[in-house]
């Protein structure tokens, strides 16, 4: 008996292990420049031990989408592309657009050598510098009807 209870604790935890490696995870953002034409580069630092590229990835393209991103060197905010509530009206295409293995990674690529490591009060938090293609995101954005077009308030 406590061997088939072991046994399906370790199922358990091995599962909800698995579905909490498609959640966000807790990042910051901030500006870092501005890239090739239609390029944003930003600054992006995930808390946790370690951190795979595909997180920093996602954490880019999620801030660029809902959060914006400041400190650029112009010193000008670059505007989240969605309005506060399009990723709950829109969770079952964002669910699957920040997948583990999701749509979201073809938008950014990291900077080689930018990678940076910080020990925190509460662990680690890893980072990089990423260069998001921000103008072929919001194209595939408006065509899946998730961010309203540019010229569509005119």
């Amino acid at each position: 008996m406590k061997r088939s209870l072991t046994i399906i604790s370790l199922l358990l935890f091995i599962c909800l292990g698995a579905m909490a490696g498609d959640k966000m995870p807790k990042y910051d953002i901030t500006g870092a420049g501005s890239g090739t034409e239609g390029t944003v580069l930003v600054k992006v630092y995930v808390y946790a031990r370690s951190v795979k590229d595909e997180d920093l990835k996602r954490a880019a393209v999620h801030g660029i989408i809902f959060r914006g991103c400041s400190g650029n060197a112009s010193g000008a905010r670059q505007p989240a592309m969605a309005s506060p509530t399009a990723e709950t009206d829109n969770a079952a295409f964002f669910e699957e657009f920040f997948a583990k293995d999701g749509q979201c990674l073809s938008y950014a690529s990291v900077v080689g050598g930018s990678y940076d490591r910080v020990k925190t009060q509460k662990g680690y938090k890893c980072g990089a510098i990423l260069q998001v293609d921000k103008t072929a995101l919001r194209k595939d954005l408006e065509k899946a009807g998730v961010v309203r077009s540019l010229s569509s308030g005119f």
